[in-house]
């Protein structure tokens, strides 16, 4: 496996859910679960949209340019990947982003995304548009 790294999991104590990197108790042990990113793609996004049902939630992403064509139609948005998953790791994943951009505003300062306010930033404070 290229590029393998390992998730701690602690087995479930009975009638409980498995969860990842839960510190270990005395009676519990810890087992090593290898990830295999030897497929993984990269996908650069600044577009997204979310769909949900009663059970799952749909994000569909891609990217946009913002290019107008000397007839004045602006190219179409276009959604290339579409992430399925269940409410517990959406909820997960919405966390994870938010202590991530809590820690690059942190280093960086603020991530604005009102595009008017971030044109309004001097040139060194303005972060990529996106």
């Amino acid at each position: 496996m290229a590029d393998e790294t390992k998730i701690p999991v602690t087995p479930p104590q009975p009638g409980q859910p498995a969860q990842a990197s839960q510190p270990a108790q005395p009676q519990q042990q810890q087992i090593q679960i290898p990830v295999d990113t030897s497929s993984r793609e990269s996908v650069y996004i600044n577009l997204f949209r979310p769909l949900t049902t009663t059970d799952d939630v749909f994000v569909d992403v891609g990217a946009y340019v913002p290019v107008v064509t000397p007839g004045g139609v602006a190219e179409p948005m276009v959604f290339t990947h579409r992430l399925i998953m269940n409410f517990v790791t959406a909820k997960k994943l919405a966390e994870a982003l938010r202590a991530a951009v809590a820690q690059h505003e942190q280093m960086f300062g603020v991530v604005e995304v009102d595009p008017n306010r971030r044109l309004r930033m001097p040139p060194q404070q303005r972060p990529p548009m996106g």
